[in-house]
């Protein structure tokens, strides 16, 4: 199928493989299981997309029975999810209200947009996954500040992340011509290039004494 689609889904398979066998190496050499976890969701990553591509190859038309691809997603960001909490004292998580206003709406626009299919359980689901993330993020992005430290971009790329993710599904309802550049893929193209940003942040903090 010649359209923009494909270079899309090509662009980002080939890009998602070269970070999980970066992370992987990396994460032998350093042996660090941080590493190791990212890699493993790049994994889950790459087999949705497997999925999805080999579909629409040989179908001719994106997945609308089997949520095949979002399952696999959905792993991926119980990935990034665990590697949050290993890079967090779970005591140093006390409750605090902005960030919990944004894992609200996190969730909520998770069910709103659909995310992962139009299953509400998978929507839902990836909501409160991501607002987790966003929670703990944010949680460290707000006592950098308090401490006059610049934040972790680790910790910036993964809201930006959820947000990438939430605003592709969102243009999905609105873009019918796949076959030319768009905003979609715009936004597309962005949540790939900020997924391969979480290596070279991850491996620096690993590598600081």
């Amino acid at each position: 199928m010649n359209n923009f689609e494909t270079f899309d889904n090509l662009f980002q398979l080939s890009a998602l493989t070269i970070m999980l066998l970066a992370a992987g190496g990396w994460g032998m050499k350093l042996q660090s299981r941080k590493l190791v976890v990212l890699a493993c969701g790049y994994g889950s990553f790459i087999l949705g997309l497997l999925f999805y591509m080999l579909h629409l190859a040989i179908i001719g038309d994106i997945p609308r029975v089997f949520y095949v691809s979002e399952s696999s997603w959905l792993a991926g960001y119980l990935f990034f999810l665990f590697l949050m909490t290993l890079r967090e004292d779970r005591q140093n998580l006390c409750i605090k209200a902005v960030p919990a206003v944004l894992a609200v709406l996190t969730v909520a626009a998770a069910v709103y947009n659909e995310v992962m299919g139009g299953s509400l359980l998978l929507s839902l689901t990836f909501g409160v996954i991501a607002g987790f993330i966003v929670y703990i993020s944010a949680v460290r992005i707000h006592r950098a500040k308090s401490q006059r430290t610049v934040p972790s971009p680790f910790d910036i790329a993964m809201v930006a992340i959820v947000i990438f993710q939430n605003l592709v599904y969102f243009l999905s309802e609105y873009v019918t011509d796949y076959t030319r550049f768009n905003v979609y893929f715009a936004a597309d193209i962005l949540l790939t290039l900020t997924l391969c940003s979480l290596l070279p942040f991850l491996k620096k903090e690993v590598q600081q004494p």
